[in-house]
C-alpha cells in the first residue's frame, strides 16, 4: 500500500479534502495535518515524523502555499530525504497558474489548474504513484515474508466507512408534537470502538449554528432533526465526518504496524544475540 504526505496551506483544504478522498477510496494511505496533530504533539517533530513514514510527499502548489513558511519547510524536509536516498519522493501537484518553488522547479508535476478536468488529472497523478512504487519496490529475502506483521494484513483489509443509505422502518418522530426525528443513516459496515470515538471527537465541536448531535449505535449513524435539514445542512458534514474518521484510523493502524514490526525486529535481534552469546560460551 503506497502512503501520502498531503503538504498544503490551510487555504486550499476544500481541494485537498476532495483529493485525499479520493485517494483514501483508492487504498492510499494519507496523512493530512488536520487529521494526525494532537494538541502537546512537537510540530516539527510531528511533520518530520509523517514525512519519515510515507512513501511520497505531495506539495500542493499554489499562491496560498508558495507563501506559507510551513509548506515551504515540509518540501525541503522531504526533499532532503528524497536526495539522502530515502524512500520518501516529492510530487508537485498544481492547482493554479503559480511558478514551482526553486527546490522542486526542475520536478513533473500532476497538473489541476482545470477543476474540469480533475479526474483526468487525477488518473494521471495514480499512474505516477505506482509506477514509482513498482520501480523503486525493494528486493527482498524470501525468510522476510515470514516476519511481515499481522497489523498489515488489518490495514489492507480495512475498507473505508461510507454512509451507503437512510433506513425508513427505523426513521420515526423523536418527540411528538414536533417535527424532530431521529434518522437512522445506515454505514457501509459496523465501525470498530476505535473508530466511533474518532466520529464522536469529530462532532465534538459545532461548525455551524445549525449543528445537530450525532451518535453511532451498531451500523448506523443517528442524528435527531427535521427531515428537512438533513440534506441542507447536516449530509456533507456527517460525510466529511466519516471520511476523517476513516483517515484518521488508518493513521493508527499503520502506526500499530509500525510498532508490530519494531517490536518483531527486536525480538529477533534479542534472539540472535542470545544465540550468539550461547553459541560463543568455552564450554
Amino acid at each position: 500500500m503506497s502512503s501520502v504526505f498531503l503538504s498544503h496551506n490551510s487555504i486550499d483544504r476544500p481541494f485537498v479534502r476532495m483529493l485525499a478522498e479520493r485517494l483514501s477510496n483508492d487504498g492510499i494511505l494519507v496523512w493530512l495535518d488536520e487529521a494526525e496533530i494532537n494538541i502537546g504533539d512537537s510540530l516539527i517533530e510531528r511533520i518530520s515524523s509523517g514525512i519519515e513514514e510515507m512513501d511520497f510527499v505531495a506539495a500542493i502548489i499554489s499562491q496560498n502555499s508558495i507563501t506559507s513558511p510551513w509548506v515551504q519547510k515540509e518540501i525541503s524536509l522531504a526533499m532532503n530525504k528524497e536526495i539522502k536516498g530515502k524512500k520518501v519522493a516529492v510530487l508537485p501537484i498544481l492547482i493554479d497558474n503559480s511558478k514551482l518553488p526553486a527546490s522542486i522547479a526542475d520536478k513533473l508535476y500532476a497538473d489541476f489548474t482545470d477543476p474540469t478536468k480533475f479526474d483526468d488529472s487525477y488518473q494521471n497523478l495514480i499512474r505516477a504513484i505506482k509506477n514509482h512504487r513498482l520501480k523503486n519496490k525493494p528486493v527482498e529475502p524470501k525468510e522476510a515474508k515470514t516476519d511481515k506483521p499481522i497489523q498489515k494484513t488489518i490495514l489492507e483489509a480495512f475498507n473505508d466507512i461510507t454512509i451507503v443509505g437512510a433506513d425508513k422502518q427505523r426513521t420515526q418522530i423523536s418527540r411528538p408534537g414536533t417535527k424532530l426525528y431521529n434518522v437512522y443513516l445506515e454505514l457501509s459496515e459496523q465501525p470498530s470502538r476505535k473508530w466511533i470515538e474518532l466520529f464522536n471527537s469529530e462532532r465534538d465541536f459545532p461548525r455551524h449554528s445549525m449543528w445537530r448531535n450525532a451518535r453511532i449505535n451498531d451500523k448506523y449513524i443517528i442524528i435527531e432533526c427535521p427531515l428537512n435539514e438533513l440534506e441542507q445542512y447536516h449530509l456533507r458534514d456527517l460525510k466529511e465526518d466519516v471520511m476523517k474518521s476513516n483517515s484518521k484510523y488508518r493513521g493508527i493502524l499503520f502506526q500499530e504496524m509500525q510498532s508490530a514490526a519494531r517490536l518483531a525486529q527486536e525480538i529477533k535481534k534479542q534472539k540472535e544475540e542470545k544465540d550468539s552469546y550461547l553459541d560463543n560460551l568455552s564450554l
